[in-house]
């Protein structure tokens, strides 16, 4: 006998082990943390500070240079240095147009001339609320393009509101005193023969900070110029506030406090009070960076609080020079660090705690991981596969069997497009039923063709053809697969559905005509689309008819197809043609059309015997549900009297009435098709023997 080996429980060892490590580690972590706050307090305000000036000097330095390199291109252009060309004119405007568009910071764009002529566009909101009212400016998104003529004040000023597709509407003319050749970004850029940079300053028409920009034009008698919103930079400046209390702020080498970061809410909980009081210290530390030319790391008291005052110059930018200053409570400086450890600390002493909890989880995570797998293995063999989630987990052998599972569902998943899930699902419930055979019963069957569709695909890439094909298929095939139809197969640009199989239906000719109606409707709304976008759209015309076939697996035992065989999808091919003669969209049966009577609104066509037959069938056109029935019944009233005329061979009397009916919808193509043949037989006589019956010369 074997003895009986000695053996500890899994979560015992794992408890043990966890707890062997977690311990001293977190002790030691903990011990070094308190050892090394200070310094790592000292490393992180500086660092935040040293993100701060780096993010606002890109964005003054890179921001603008970009815009002004761009600037620059303008100004050496043909376009910028002809001044008579209205063509050219109408050309500028759109480039200064297109410069606002592709930079944000850019609120204003313009050229000024030599001989006082000036051209603008500038952002909507440079405007006040009274100029838009006084311009009657859109609502919607548009740039303000200005030109003045040259010549000297006052001068004539045409606006105009352009919207984002290059277009704009009526133009506005006023006058104005208004002269480029005086404002300083011309006077400097003139002056200096580059490009300048103006002292901040607050605009005119909105409350934003910004800066002008002057480039002198390549022939000297102009200068182009922009304006620059430093909006985004206050928001910036918001974003890297060093802690909630800390006040940053953004001066100019005069001394002037520019831009500065929004105060925190009083409302909220550990606001500190007298803001105001640090923002003094800051501009007076700005003005005093101005002065001393060094920078300042200092800590001073407000409001009975201390802060670390930080004040650094930043590089020169085309002859102006920026400064960064942030006040940072010296409490919220350390206040991190010590929640920090109070953290560390608890962690600590709950790591012993989570330790024996995760060793107690771990068989659990195990059992419930390979539960998981075993629900999703069933959903799959229930031909489910909407569980797309895999099942996560740390242990190798489950994440290999995980993907092993997941890999044979997206494999079924894959094939499930080719199979209907019924017809899968039937044969896994009676697998003998997979072999070569079918049985007899009513089966209802569609066909559906695509009008002129060797005409399109003449003119189209297949490429391109195969996925509008593809669009199309699947539009009209939910539509059929929600009224429960089984796609057999798709034959070019046509489509052969039935119902009644392999699951019966009681209701399959209403499902059939439902899922008629919800496909043509699919098909019109897919090409009305296509036709906004200046793509030929697709008409599909529909053929439905009921009858008895033998349904079931047809082919050789390695390779069979679920189908049907029988005369009902001959018929239904033909009535499908047929709608090429009488203009209609779906056509169905008398099988088809008077079970369902009272379910949708019919209107009996025509008695007609096809090609190659010599059988009559009743031929009828659904027209909707029976809900529709008051819609049309003035029209199918007019119809049906004429064609009780038609049939008794009183063709006087038909051909009025297909008049009348035809003048109630003119779009109708089969109210003109009696119409003609009304006027045939009058004028040569009814067939001998006529009895209503229309023999079909073509398919």
């Amino acid at each position: 006998m074997t003895p009986a080996r000695r053996s500890i429980p899994f979560s015992i060892t794992m408890l043990t082990l966890i707890a062997l490590i977690v311990v001293p580690l977190a002790s030691v972590l903990l011990w070094l943390g308190w050892r090394s706050v200070t310094f790592l307090e000292q490393r992180s305000a500086d660092q935040r500070v040293a993100n701060l000036e780096t993010a606002v000097e890109d964005f003054l330095t890179d921001g603008l240079h970009v815009v002004i390199s761009v600037g620059q291109a303008l100004a050496f252009g043909p376009s910028f240095n002809v001044t008579e060309n209205p063509l050219t004119d109408e050309e500028r405007r759109h480039q200064l147009i297109a410069m606002l568009r592709r930079h944000p910071a850019v609120q204003a764009a313009f050229v000024g001339y030599a001989d006082g002529s000036f051209i603008y566009a500038g952002q909507l909101e440079t405007l006040s609320i009274a100029k838009r009212l006084e311009l009657d400016a859109p609502d919607g998104e548009s740039t303000i393009v200005r030109v003045i003529e040259a010549g000297t004040p006052p001068r004539l000023e045409t606006w105009w509101f352009y919207a984002p597709d290059g277009t704009h509407g009526r133009s506005q003319s006023l006058t104005t005193n208004y002269d480029p050749r005086t404002r300083p970004w011309y006077v400097e850029a003139t002056k200096a023969g580059a490009a300048i940079l103006t002292e901040p300053y607050r605009f005119a028409q909105t409350p934003d900070a910004g800066i002008s920009a002057g480039i002198p034009l390549r022939d000297g008698k102009g200068v182009i110029g922009f304006d620059f919103t430093l909006r985004t930079l206050s928001q910036l400046l918001t974003a890297y506030k060093i802690t909630a209390n800390s006040v940053i702020v953004v001066g100019h080498a005069a001394g002037a406090v520019e831009i500065e970061s929004e105060p925190c809410a009083p409302t909220l909980p550990g606001c500190l009070p007298g803001d105001e009081v640090v923002r003094k210290i800051l501009h007076d530390a700005v003005r005093e960076a101005v002065a001393t030319d060094i920078k300042i790391d200092r800590e001073v008291t407000a409001g009975d609080h201390d802060y670390r005052v930080i004040v650094h110059r930043m590089a020169p930018l085309l002859g102006q020079r920026f400064i960064v200053a942030a006040a940072v409570p010296v409490r919220e400086l350390t206040a991190q660090s010590r929640e920090l450890l109070q953290r560390a600390a608890i962690a600590a002493a709950v790591a012993v705690l989570l330790a024996i909890l995760g060793a107690l989880a771990a068989s659990l995570i195990v059992s419930r991981s390979i539960a998981r797998i075993a629900l999703k293995t069933e959903r799959i063999r229930q031909l489910d596969f909407s569980d797309r989630q895999p099942v996560r987990s740390r242990i190798r052998e489950i994440v290999r069997l995980s993907d092993a599972v997941e890999n044979m569902r997206e494999g079924l998943e894959i094939f499930g497009r080719y199979v209907s899930k019924d017809l899968v699902q039937q044969i896994m419930r009676s697998p003998e039923s997979s072999g070569v055979g079918g049985t007899r019963r009513e089966i209802t069957v569609m066909f559906t063709d695509i009008e002129g569709f060797s005409l399109l695909s003449e003119t189209m890439e297949p490429e391109l053809l195969t996925s509008r094909l593809s669009r199309y298929f699947e539009a009209l095939g939910s539509a059929i697969s929600a009224n429960r139809g089984m796609i057999d197969k798709y034959i070019g640009d046509s489509i052969m559905a039935f119902w009644n199989a392999p699951a019966t239906d009681p209701e399959h000719i209403a499902n059939a005509c439902r899922g008629a109606l919800q496909a043509a409707a699919a098909g019109r709304a897919l090409s009305e689309k296509w036709r906004d976008r200046g793509r030929p759209g697709f008409r599909t015309r529909f053929g439905l008819h009921t009858g008895p076939a033998v349904v079931g697996n047809v082919g050789a035992r390695e390779r069979i197809n679920y189908t049907l065989v029988g005369q009902v999808a001959n018929q239904a091919s033909r009535l499908e043609g047929m709608n090429k003669v009488y203009g209609t969209e779906i056509l169905a049966s008398g099988e088809i059309a008077r079970p369902t009577s009272e379910l949708f609104v019919w209107r009996h066509i025509d008695r007609v015997v096809a090609v190659g037959t010599t059988e009559a069938h009743d031929v009828y056109e659904p027209l909707g549900e029976i809900a529709t029935e008051a819609e049309h019944a003035p029209f199918l009233a007019a119809w049906e009297a004429a064609r009780a005329a038609y049939v008794d061979g009183r063709f006087d009397a038909a051909l009025g009435g297909f008049r009348a009916a035809a003048a109630m919808r003119e779009e109708d193509a089969a109210c003109r098709v009696f119409i003609a043949r009304c006027e045939k037989f009058l004028k040569d006589g009814a067939p001998a023997g006529w009895d209503g019956t229309w023999y079909m010369d073509q398919k």
